[in-house]
C-alpha cells in the first residue's frame, strides 16, 4: 500500500469531527485528535484501533514547564490567567475588603479591575478562536500547505464552535463590567446594561465549556483523569457554572438587591475565576507533554 492510498476516517459526535485517523501502510494507524492537533501535538500512533481508546496518563514531566513562549497556546494561557487573576482579586476585595489594601478597597477601583479582567479574558479568547480557525483536525493528513487565516466559518468543529461562543461571551462581559462603572443607574437600567450582558456571557460560557467537554469526549460524556485536557474542560465548566450561578444572584429587580445575594453573587465569581485560573495553568503542561513524552 503507497502512503497515497492510505485510508483516513472522520469520526465525532453527530456531525462534527474530532478525530481523524489514517492507516499507516507499515501497519497501525495515526491519530489526530482535535483539540491537541490545534495544540500543536503530532499524530499518536495506535496499533489497533482498540488501543485508540486507552488514553495515556499525562507524562509527570510536562507539569515542570512554565511557559512556551514560541506557542501561541502559551500566550492564551497567559492571558486568561491575568485575567482570571483579576476577576478573583477583585471578588475577594468586594467580599472581604479588610484583607486586602486600601486602594481594593475602592469601589471605583475594583470596577477597573473587573473590566481589566475582562479585557484579558476577550484576547485571550480571541487567540483562542484564532488557534482554532487554523488547526483544523479536518485538515489533519491533507498535506496542503498550510495559510494562516484571521476569518473563516468551520461548523464541524466543535473547539471552533466553543471558542466563537466563549469569545463573544468575553464581549458581552466587557459590556457588563464597563456599564457596572456607571453610576445613578435606575433598577431597570441597571439590569438591562449590566445584569443581562452578564447573564448571557455567562450563558455562552456554560455553553462553550460544554462543547468543549464534547470535542475532549469524543461523544456527550466521557470519565479520563488521566487526561490533562479533559481536567481543563472539567475544570473551566465548573467555573461557567460558578459565574451562571453568580449571574442568578446579581438580578436587581425593583427591591434592589440584598447585601446577602450581592455575596453570594461574588463569591461565585471568585469561586468562577479560581477555575478559570487553574485551567489557564493546565494549558501550559497539556502543551508540554509532546514535549516531555519525547524525553
Amino acid at each position: 500500500m503507497s502512503k497515497s492510498s492510505a485510508t483516513t476516517r472522520s469520526h465525532g459526535p453527530g456531525p462534527f469531527i474530532t478525530q481523524r485517523i489514517q492507516s499507516r501502510p507499515e501497519g497501525g494507524l495515526l491519530v489526530a485528535n482535535s483539540r491537541l492537533h490545534r495544540k500543536g501535538h503530532s499524530a499518536m500512533e495506535a496499533a489497533s484501533y482498540d488501543e485508540i481508546q486507552r488514553i495515556p496518563a499525562s507524562h509527570a514531566r510536562a507539569f515542570r514547564h512554565l511557559l512556551f513562549p514560541r506557542k501561541l497556546g502559551a500566550w492564551i494561557a497567559l492571558l486568561f490567567a491575568i485575567g482570571s487573576t483579576h476577576f478573583l482579586v477583585g471578588a475577594l476585595a468586594a467580599n472581604w475588603p479588610g484583607a486586602f489594601p486600601a486602594m481594593l478597597r475602592d469601589g471605583e477601583f475594583l470596577g477597573k479591575v473587573f473590566f481589566s479582567g475582562s479585557i484579558f479574558f476577550t484576547m485571550a479568547a480571541w487567540l483562542q478562536w484564532l488557534e482554532a480557525m487554523n488547526r483544523d483536525v479536518a485538515d489533519a493528513f491533507d498535506g496542503a500547505p498550510h495559510r494562516w487565516r484571521w476569518f473563516g466559518w468551520r461548523p464541524r468543529n466543535l473547539g471552533y464552535l466553543a471558542c466563537l461562543v466563549q469569545f463573544f461571551g468575553t464581549l458581552l462581559f466587557n459590556f457588563n463590567t464597563a456599564d457596572a462603572m456607571i453610576t445613578g443607574l435606575s433598577w431597570r437600567q441597571g439590569d438591562a446594561l449590566i445584569w443581562l450582558p452578564n447573564m448571557i456571557g455567562s450563558i455562552c460560557f456554560l455553553v462553550a465549556s460544554y462543547l468543549a467537554y464534547i470535542e475532549v469526549s469524543h461523544g456527550m460524556f466521557s470519565f479520563a483523569p488521566r487526561s490533562v485536557s479533559w481536567w481543563i474542560t472539567i475544570v473551566n465548566l465548573a467555573g461557567s457554572v460558578a459565574f451562571q450561578l453568580s449571574a442568578l444572584e446579581s438580578v436587581v429587580g425593583p427591591a434592589g438587591i440584598s447585601a446577602h445575594m450581592l455575596f453570594w453573587s461574588t463569591l461565585w465569581t471568585a469561586v468562577g475565576a479560581l477555575c478559570f485560573l487553574v485551567g489557564a495553568y493546565l494549558l501550559i503542561p497539556e502543551l508540554a507533554e509532546a514535549d516531555a513524552s519525547d524525553g
